[in-house]
């Protein structure tokens, strides 16, 4: 048995801030606090989704339609589904995803693992922005460090804005494990990101 306390995972600031309060094969839920007029760009998921608002008002997107969330209220989606979320007022979001095994009960959860311990520092950023871009939307990649890539997240937000979910599976202190989803479509301006004194790095 675990028991969790929701109320002490919700904080609200600058940056979309999920928390991942269970993470097993196959079943994952997220607490996901969005400060008024964030958004969630469009993806899909690779599993069934049911959306739980706790606080606040947010509007649901499924492709065109439409559906206003309020406390109390949920809604569920099916696996690859392109979905996105505006949040109205300052909203705190429970989000639950399904993922089938697939044959020999292996999860379908093709999240590629980026261990980047052993990497030479000048190099780790421009690898995980490569592989990174290379990702369809809803795909993403599974960051492990030995500390907290606070500067990556920020650069993210910088030259990346509005195209990753960043979401602490394993927060320290001597571990780190984060998941970066892609949320959003690449801009027509981005440009892959070299380390010092390479050639651009390409996916």
């Amino acid at each position: 048995m675990q028991k969790h306390n929701l109320n002490e995972l919700i904080e609200f600031n600058a940056r979309l801030n999920p928390k991942v309060v269970i993470n097993e094969p196959g079943h994952r839920v997220m607490l996901i606090s969005m400060s008024a007029g964030h958004l969630i760009p469009e993806h899909a998921a690779p599993g069934k989704v049911t959306i739980h608002a706790l606080q606040g008002y947010v509007t649901f997107f499924e492709d065109d339609t439409a559906c206003d969330l309020y406390p109390c209220e949920m809604v569920s989606l099916e696996p690859g589904k392109k979905h996105r979320l505006h949040a109205h007022e300052d909203s705190v979001l429970l989000v639950t995803l399904i993922t089938t095994p697939k044959a020999g009960g292996v999860p379908a959860d093709s999240t590629e693992n980026l261990d980047i311990r052993e990497v030479p520092r000048p190099l780790r950023h421009p690898m995980i922005f490569a592989k990174f871009d290379a990702l369809p939307i809803g795909a993403s990649l599974r960051l492990i460090n030995d500390h907290d890539p606070i500067p990556l997240n920020r650069q993210f937000d910088s030259i990346r804005p509005g195209q990753a979910l960043w979401e602490y599976e394993e927060h320290g202190p001597n571990l780190f494990r984060i998941r970066i989803t892609r949320v959003g479509p690449p801009a027509t301006s981005d440009r892959p990101l070299s380390a010092p004194g390479q050639e651009v790095l390409q996916p």
